[in-house]
């Protein structure tokens, strides 16, 4: 397989132990929760009963065997994942840094949209401020005044669009070279399960091969 098709194996063997562990962490899962009613105590001739009243999923997975079946996945998902770093070791380039690298680019032309998108502004605010001077008789009196509010951008918008246009030109290079990388790159690696479908039919299947 590729190093696409493995990351994509692993994520599945992810998906499927996590779907075990939620099915565990449920009580009505793992507990038989039985009812006596206790009839002959509080009338003479009647009869006891016992009555399951647990709400186990309609899955109704053997714990047991689901608990094996995780330690099966874990496992293999150590297998992949040391395939995976051999074969990424085996790249004349760090995936991982180039990964990461791309998310920053991407994330900081966010930020440099909002920058391009910028203006310069005037506004007159009348009568909005307000000041004290004393009158003719020595008492303090307030008078009102307009306000002229300016905002000016401190930076050329130009260069923030031509930086603009530098990364993202950087950030499509390296995208097309990762998913090259991806489709190119081969794992030496062979998968013990089949990981195509839902989650719940892939543990069906492993239930039954157990």
């Amino acid at each position: 397989m590729n190093l696409k098709e493995a990351f994509q194996a692993q994520n599945k063997i992810n998906e499927l132990t996590a779907y075990i562990a939620r099915y565990l962490s449920d009580s009505d899962n793992v507990m038989t929760v039985t009812e006596k009613h206790l009839r002959s105590k509080a009338l003479a001739g009647q009869q006891d009963d016992t009555v399951d009243v647990s709400r186990k999923s309609e899955d109704g997975f053997d714990v047991g065997k689901l608990l094996t079946i995780w330690q099966d996945l874990m496992a293999e998902r150590d297998a992949l994942g040391l395939a995976i770093a051999k074969a990424k070791a085996s790249m004349n380039f760090s995936l991982d840094a180039e990964v990461d690298g791309n998310k920053s680019r991407r994330a900081f032309l966010s930020t440099l949209q909002q920058l391009a998108g910028r203006k310069s502004s005037h506004e007159l605010q009348k009568g909005e401020g307000r000041g004290y001077v004393f009158n003719n008789d020595g008492n303090q009196t307030s008078y009102c005044y307009d306000i002229d509010r300016i905002e000016t951008i401190d930076y050329d918008r130009n260069k923030v669009r031509s930086l603009m246009k530098e990364i993202h030109k950087k950030a499509d290079d390296v995208s097309i070279k990762i998913d090259e990388a991806l489709l190119s790159t081969k794992v030496e690696y062979s998968p013990k399960f089949d990981l195509a479908g839902e989650d719940r039919f892939i543990i069906e299947e492993l239930m039954e091969n157990q």
